[in-house]
């Protein structure tokens, strides 16, 4: 197990075991590869990752609008937008004005999306399952709470 310091020192590191255990290139590395493999994955299924999550956000969610679907999908908002897009011409969304603000578009999910979503989850479950092996359900638990602080943390604190 390699030794993961509270801060890194001011001076770049020297040695790879230093990058190897340092926490924003562990989360990058893996959410790069997670990435890259539930796309390969979702190809058959004729959507991106960036697809995947804004249908995700739309079951959980119910309506978004494209910028909380960039923001919370971790995407560009042209990159959610062009998803929406393609999402909207496949027929498994719907662009509507809101009933509330005529300004607002919103983005809601439609049955056939739900569908695929329905149909396309195992690939994202089998993934989880995958990454997690051999990890019991309490560093799991660990892990989720530390890196949503380490979120919040870089939500609440403005940069030197």
């Amino acid at each position: 197990m390699r030794k993961i310091e509270k801060a890194p020192t001011p001076e770049p590191f020297a040695k790879p075991e230093e990058l190897f255990a340092h926490i924003p290139y562990l989360v990058s590395r893996l959410a790069g590869s997670w990435n890259a493999e539930l796309g390969r994955r979702l190809a058959s299924y004729g959507i991106t990752t960036t697809m995947l999550r804004a249908l995700s956000l739309l079951h959980i969610f119910g309506t978004l609008t494209v910028n909380e679907i960039a923001e919370l999908a971790i995407a560009e908002q042209s990159s959610a937008s062009r998803a929406v897009d393609q999402l909207v011409v496949a027929g498994l969304v719907q662009r509507r004005i809101s009933q509330t603000d005529q300004r607002r578009r919103e983005v809601v999910l439609s049955k056939r999306g739900e569908s695929l979503l329905r149909s396309a989850w195992p690939v994202m479950a089998s993934g989880y399952a995958r990454l997690a092996a051999g990890i019991d359900s309490e560093a799991l638990a660990t892990t989720a709470r530390t890196l949503a602080q380490m979120m919040e943390n870089m939500r609440s604190v403005a940069d030197p």
